[in-house]
């Protein structure tokens, strides 16, 4: 992803009542990117605040942005929770995306169960 189209993502990005966006902080490249400058334009570490709604249009507009570049791959990782979104295989990606925020709610109900002092 090249700056422009980070720019655009940030962008886009703005519409929605975010906490913060910004670029991951700079380290090793992953294996297989061409190098560490297009890595850093296209990492970005994005802070909600906590609304469950928000984390899912939030993952509509990046499913909306991949499939209007018809290109690319986007990594999420919410706590211990991770999913990647790419712009093909839509079936295939709204399986994965109800897997992710199943196994979300299923942990924050576990956490708020221990809070209140439910232990099953």
């Amino acid at each position: 992803m090249s700056e422009a189209e980070t720019a655009a993502l940030v962008e886009e990005l703005a519409g929605l009542a975010l906490h913060r966006v910004t670029p991951l902080s700079a380290g090793p490249a992953p294996v297989g990117t061409r190098s560490v400058e297009a890595w850093e334009a296209a990492a970005l570490v994005i802070t909600l605040r906590t609304a469950p709604t928000l984390v899912r249009s939030l993952v509509g507009l990046l499913q909306d942005w991949l499939r209007r570049r018809n290109s690319g791959s986007i990594e999420m990782k919410l706590g211990e929770h991770e999913l990647r979104l790419t712009s093909a295989g839509r079936a295939e990606q709204r399986e994965a995306i109800e897997r992710f925020f199943t196994s979300v709610e299923r942990d924050r109900d576990s956490a708020r169960a221990v809070e209140s002092g439910d232990r099953g």
